[in-house]
């Protein structure tokens, strides 16, 4: 599906700032620069969708005011011997305010397609698993410009965000934003577009509701100050370091290249080590084992199905995983019946004594003492596992309950004192982009969650009609799961799930996935 480019440019902020400013990202940005970018595609009917278009560009531009730190050169910080924990090797900072501001790039598209055509009614959605395979992603976020530090080097004169508006034939259109992963989470994302709505709805209803919005905090060093201990030490605490690795966090080693590793990886594996012969040694102190490159078939075709579940059905699932002595969510008896069903479908790929794992993205701005805003933009983000050999969690008798129970035990371990810690050790990292705290393949799941951010909140128009669809984009790779808020009104979530085909073949066959 080929659209037709109506207009390509660069948008930055009406009114910059007064001074140039150079940010460097907190220590948890600094972890994420490796990750894909945080991006997600808005659906919408309208039956003018090109009298849309300039009030979309004006209202972006505004919202960029409130956030000109996007629209700046996205570059490593400069490194100094025994400097501060901000002026440590590959240390992400932003910069912005200058001229030379490479801006974010601004598309137009005019896609052949209605609405419909590119995501069904929600009903329809919900009753067919794999009509998701044919939504036109590349389409609607058609830019081939690489982001800032993509290879972990390259960034001069690269934007650190791209956004897409797609005229969906005559009768609606599609908003899509990326933007890499240390400048915003989904949170961040979604707090963006939130405002960007608010504006355009303004604009067009002459309103002036957008005053009512609390204004977005960008202040990477305020994450830093939860902290634990002297981050700008020459070397760690041993006491809090140690604290830190008694956490359930994977240290998986990018930089180890046994057979499997994709070569695709290497110039960014290659770009991510110290030239410094006296720091890569140290780098290589901190301890870090091999990742299991065995078990993540690349090359195999993966299949990407949108399993929905109503808000009947997360309550049932609760209850079953409710005992007398377990507090458990709908989220964590979800992804508990989820991976036990995923186990099940690659049981036969697997010996019964592997140990899979599900690894979760954790949120950290209420884990923090004193918490963040629920306004602060960046990417407060670890990523902790739960872990079992694959016969007790793939058994056609398995109790959701002890699951879901073992996930809730993991998550409350992250304490504003142990997050203090991962701080502390993260902070004297010396290549903070050598360890992969999660992986994929047939031994991994990866959570994330965009459920409860309101994306389905989002209104430019201000006639009250929410987006037909919002998709969260991904790569098709084997083991990515996220949950999502739904467009029908049940109460629900929608599972986007990624598997080798026909471990998905017998995923979506298993009668068990819908006992609830």
């Amino acid at each position: 599906m080929e659209g037709d480019i109506l207009e390509t440019e660069r948008l930055r902020p009406a009114f910059r700032p007064q001074t140039a400013s150079s940010t460097v990202l907190s220590i948890l940005d600094a972890t994420v620069v490796r990750f894909a970018p945080t991006g997600a595609i808005w659906i919408f009917d309208h039956d003018k969708p090109s009298e849309m278009v300039g009030c979309l560009k004006d209202s972006f531009i505004k919202t960029l005011e409130a956030f000109p730190q996007w629209a700046g050169q996205l570059q490593w910080a400069p490194a100094r011997e025994n400097g501060s924990h901000t002026e440590r090797f590959h240390r992400p900072m932003i910069t912005y305010g200058l001229d030379s501001d490479p801006g974010v790039e601004w598309n137009v598209v005019q896609l052949d397609s209605s609405p419909a055509s590119v995501a069904p009614e929600p009903a329809l959605r919900a009753s067919d698993e794999l009509w998701i395979e044919t939504f036109p992603q590349s389409s609607l976020m058609m830019s081939s410009t690489k982001l800032a530090l993509h290879d972990l080097e390259t960034f001069q004169g690269l934007p650190s965000m791209v956004v897409q508006v797609t005229l969906l034939g005559s009768s609606g259109f599609a908003v899509a934003a990326k933007m890499a992963h240390p400048l915003g989470d989904a949170h961040a994302l979604v707090l963006f577009m939130r405002r960007w709505a608010s504006i355009c709805r303004d604009g067009l209803t002459k309103q002036d509701l957008t005053k009512d919005l609390a204004y977005p905090i960008f202040e990477p060093s305020s994450l830093d100050s939860r902290a634990a201990g002297d981050i700008d030490a020459h070397d760690g605490n041993p006491e809090l370091i140690s604290k830190a690795r008694s956490l359930p966090l994977h240290r998986h080693d990018w930089w180890d290249t046994t057979d499997g590793h994709p070569a695709t990886l290497g110039q960014s594996t290659i770009n991510s080590k110290p030239k410094d012969a006296a720091l890569l040694q140290k780098a290589m102190m901190s301890p870090a084992y091999p990742p299991p490159w065995e078990s993540w078939h690349i090359s195999n075709p993966v299949t990407t199905s949108i399993i929905h579940f109503t808000g009947d059905e997360l309550e049932q699932l609760k209850k079953s995983a409710t005992w007398t002595t377990a507090k458990v969510s709908r989220l964590d008896a979800l992804l508990a019946h989820v991976w036990a069903g995923i186990n099940r479908a690659r049981l036969p790929l697997l010996k019964s004594d592997d140990e899979v794992f599900l690894d979760f993205t954790l949120g950290i701005r209420a884990r923090v003492s004193p918490s963040l805003p629920e306004t602060f933009v960046g990417s407060p983000l670890v990523l902790t596992y739960i872990g079992s050999p694959i016969g007790n969690v793939a058994a056609e008798d398995t109790k959701i309950g002890s699951i879901a129970s073992e996930i809730r035990t993991c998550l409350d371990r992250f304490t504003p004192e142990a997050v203090a810690a991962i701080l502390h050790e993260e902070a004297h990292e010396v290549a903070p982009q050598r360890l992969w705290r999660a992986f994929l393949g047939r031994k991994h799941t990866l959570v994330t969650s965009w459920a409860r951010l309101g994306v389905y909140d989002i209104d430019f128009v201000g006639n009250g009609l929410r987006p037909r669809y919002v998709h969260a984009i991904m790569v098709a790779m084997d083991g990515l799961l996220c949950v999502m808020d739904s467009g029908t009104l049940d109460g629900g979530v929608d599972i986007s799930l990624c598997l080798e085909s026909e471990t998905m073949e017998r995923f979506l066959k298993d009668g068990k996935l819908r006992e609830f």
